[in-house]
């Protein structure tokens, strides 16, 4: 059975992806089970068909939220986040709050809420499951209630230790926050200790999650994504550029304040044209007040072909925080889009700057890259070697192998 937030489709966002496609590589493999939380909006039962004729076989176990959350409950919630924004916050900005951060530190490794537990355990009393795996960075403690005699599997989409020690860096320290990140830390870890295996997705992560103190045996894997078949090296004036990822995810919302205030303007100097797109859900509030202040910026929303509103763009990747495999550069790889990205937005991908594409950390290096990048021979010759690197290292194949070597693993060791 897999255990992740939402039904995995559409694609929307590098985590869809990566889910779905995790799923999708050992479907004809397994007995696909997948418990999740569903709001019952319009799009959703037309989602779950769409989704069950690419994974018939897929047993689904949805708990929808709008019974689970009463309209006074969601009010409420609304009005005590308004209070936090008007008392406690700089600026009245949310993500500029150091103590909002440690809360959400503590509440990414907290035990779920009472509805979505009871959910899950009931379908466990249900099912005698062979294994089952837990997903993405905020369900690490679902271990808690799951039943023993499964072998529980972790995938660890981003390690909270390493974005935690990102963002401490960003603030001014005091006591409170060192030891809510140190509380945060420890139950991390000791956390993903009660795992049968933890997968990371990349060697890089695999090697951290090990120094770091995890015991439980660990496993290199990888997010993959489905190669286009709209791949061509469609040159451009460089003058376009595209971002993908919502504001929910924070590391977008952070990355691209850091490009726009310290990047932008001096990329404009340069040449007045240039535009950036971005892609993806974002909230109004972050939406006006960033359009407001850069004109040249345009919020396209959710679009329902990637590839298609990538083309002719170069992609940046400012992000500064956090770990894990950044599906915004699967994205170019597969559709034949060059890219500027920092070390940290790159890291665990297998590109070399120069080669396939530009790696940048510091505002002046950024700016340089995406000037250098108006050349058409140069891109196309990094669309080309990327197109190559990803065919290699990321086909859904591959992917289904490497999972399925994992699974048979795990499975050998409980039963030797």
């Amino acid at each position: 059975m897999f255990v992740i937030p939402w039904l995995p489709y559409p694609l929307k966002s590098g985590g869809h992806q990566a889910l779905f496609n995790g799923i999708y590589a050992v479907r004809n493999d397994l007995e696909v089970h997948i418990a999740y939380k569903v709001e019952n909006d319009n799009d959703y039962l037309n989602n779950e068909k769409k989704f069950l004729e690419l994974i018939p076989n897929a047993n689904l176990y949805p708990l929808c939220c709008n019974d689970t959350y009463p309209v006074w409950r969601k009010i409420a919630s609304r009005v005590k986040k308004a209070m936090k924004s008007v008392l406690g916050l700089i600026d009245g900005k949310v993500e500029n709050n150091k103590y909002a951060m440690c809360e959400r530190w503590i509440s990414t490794i907290s035990p779920m809420q009472k509805e979505w537990l009871e959910h899950v355990s009931n379908i466990c009393k249900k099912n005698q499951f062979d294994m089952i795996q837990v997903e993405m960075p905020w369900y690490v403690s679902q271990i808690l209630t799951l039943p023993r005699e499964s072998n529980i599997i972790y995938v660890h989409h981003e390690l909270g230790f390493v974005r935690r020690e990102l963002e401490q860096k960003q603030t001014i320290l005091d006591d409170y926050i060192r030891a809510c990140k140190s509380f945060a830390d420890y139950a991390e870890i000791g956390l993903l200790n009660m795992y049968n295996a933890v997968v990371a997705l990349s060697p890089i992560d695999k090697k951290k999650l090990e120094c770091h103190g995890v015991t439980a045996p660990v496993y290199s894997s990888f997010a993959t994504i489905n190669l286009s078949n709209n791949f061509e090296c469609r040159s451009s004036d460089g003058l376009q550029l595209s971002f993908v990822g919502p504001d929910s995810h924070s590391p977008n919302l952070v990355g691209i304040k850091w490009f726009l205030n310290n990047c932008w303007d001096n990329l404009k100097k340069g040449n007045s044209s240039y535009k950036l797109k971005i892609i993806g859900k974002w909230e109004e509030k972050h939406i006006t007040e960033l359009t407001s202040k850069y004109p040249d910026v345009e919020f396209l929303g959710y679009v329902d072909d990637l590839a298609e509103a990538i083309q002719g763009t170069v992609m940046i990747v400012p992000i500064t925080i956090g770990s894990g495999i950044r599906m915004k550069i699967l994205e170019a790889c597969s559709t034949g889009v060059p890219f500027v990205s920092t070390s940290v937005g790159a890291e665990g991908i297998p590109v070399v700057s120069g080669k396939h594409c530009f790696l940048a950390d510091k505002p002046n290096d950024f700016v340089n890259c995406l000037v250098r990048l108006q050349d058409p021979g140069l891109q196309k010759g990094f669309v080309l070697e990327a197109r190559k690197m990803v065919e290699i290292n990321y086909s859904v194949e591959a992917l289904r192998k490497n999972r399925m070597n994992i699974y048979n693993d795990v499975l050998g060791k409980s039963l030797s």
